[in-house]
């Protein structure tokens, strides 16, 4: 059974996971550019309250599976506001390269397009979509996210291959 945290612990830990948040924020923002519609203090914030709420603080891998999730679910809502908004005016494809250079952010209907796919990336290869969540979306290294899921970091490379290859058809019009 693990120790509760001291208060010191805590803060430390908080001011690391917060840290980490902001640079993942900070780095989706730069990606939407103008077209951004939640500052990166609001996206943190509304990423940290789901943390605090739905995840097991115990688990590292299932922090940043959450982090990536909620950052994803959250990027998503935003792309459906723009969507709603513009009444789907405008919407132009772009392939998985251009979004991994861009950002999932940087066309709304894109980005709902990447996320449908991901969830049928899910239902299929559950590895290779939680592979695109934590490398894509939590900004973690592929070694780091071998080592989360206690997998070989060749492995992750296959599963980071196929999964973009895959995603990549799916979207294909």
């Amino acid at each position: 059974m693990q120790q509760p945290l001291d208060s010191a612990a805590g803060d430390t830990a908080f001011d690391a996971v917060y840290a980490r948040l902001h640079q993942i924020a900070q780095r989706e923002r730069k990606r939407l550019g103008a077209r951004a519609t939640l500052n990166t203090t609001a996206l943190v914030h509304e990423a940290y309250l789901d943390l605090c709420k739905n995840a097991d603080p115990a688990s590292i891998r299932n922090f940043y599976a959450y982090a990536a999730r909620a950052m994803r679910n959250l990027l998503i809502d935003a792309a459906r506001q723009r969507l709603a908004a513009r009444r789907g005016g405008n919407a132009a494809h772009v392939d998985l390269d251009a979004v991994d250079q861009q950002g999932v952010g940087s066309d709304a209907m894109q980005a709902l397009e990447l996320d449908a796919a991901l969830r049928e990336l899910a239902a299929s290869e559950p590895r290779c979509a939680e592979v695109v969540e934590l490398h894509y979306f939590a900004g973690l290294a592929l070694e780091r996210v071998a080592e989360l899921l206690g997998i070989s970091t060749r492995t992750v490379h296959r599963d980071w291959q196929f999964a973009r290859a895959w995603l990549q058809q799916a979207m294909t019009p």
